[in-house]
């Protein structure tokens, strides 16, 4: 009885929390189906997890590279969300079943709502949702629950931006798309912004790069 009493407050804190910070949810990286697999190229279900970033112009000292900088045309931000959006559903897929439930519910004050305050912690005993409420109970019950829901918006940004890293890596090798388009993984609280088009899809890309060295490594 005392367990489940302990169980009932702490998702009664939980959801006071979760409900307060609404408009910063976390957990909103990684979605089951994302638009950019059924040619919704509106920038709708992007992940936010990366920066992307155009190699430059005229670096001096390359003569070569005048006037010669990355093209961002609406054909690389669609090949940009479709990567992220395939990154997302493999993920998905791989996701232990609690985490999946967060997703398909919306996030985690959605999930909150979804299944009532008292059954939030009950209703996944095995999926360790307690473990994400309590897990910093040394800085208080708000920091324990803050924390863990941004240790688990992490991880997902980590995942889908290190993924796109890679499968844009490969793309380039093999099909000498996105030459001179680059990622940078965004850890962060808040999702990050696509750019929008800056060059026509005619506009010329830069020629391709020979890429003979190991995929890019993070830390």
């Amino acid at each position: 009885m005392k367990k489940n009493s302990s169980l009932i407050l702490v998702a009664i804190l939980a959801t006071t929390i979760l409900s307060g910070c609404a408009g910063i949810d976390a957990g909103g990286t990684i979605r089951k189906n994302p638009a950019a697999l059924h040619s919704d190229y509106s920038g709708k279900d992007f992940s936010g997890s990366f920066a992307t970033i155009r190699l430059p112009g005229d670096i001096p000292g390359v003569p070569e590279s005048k006037g010669k900088r990355a093209r961002w045309s609406q054909t690389e931000v669609e090949q940009v969300l479709y990567l992220d959006a395939d990154c997302q559903r493999q993920l998905f897929e791989q996701l232990p079943g609690w985490a999946q439930a967060i997703v398909k519910e919306g996030g985690w004050s959605a999930l909150v709502i979804a299944v009532g305050q008292g059954g939030f912690a009950a209703a996944f005993p095995g999926a360790r949702m307690a473990n994400y409420a309590l897990g910093g109970l040394g800085y208080g019950f708000a920091a324990g629950t803050n924390t863990g829901r941004y240790r688990q918006d992490g991880s997902e940004k980590s995942a889908v931006g290190y993924c796109v890293v890679l499968n844009a890596w490969e793309a380039k090798k093999r099909y000498g798309i996105l030459q001179g388009i680059n990622f940078t993984p965004w850890y962060g609280n808040g999702h990050s912004e696509l750019p929008k088009p800056a060059n026509d899809r005619n506009a010329p890309i830069l020629p391709p790069a020979m890429y003979n060295g190991p995929p890019p490594q993070y830390r």
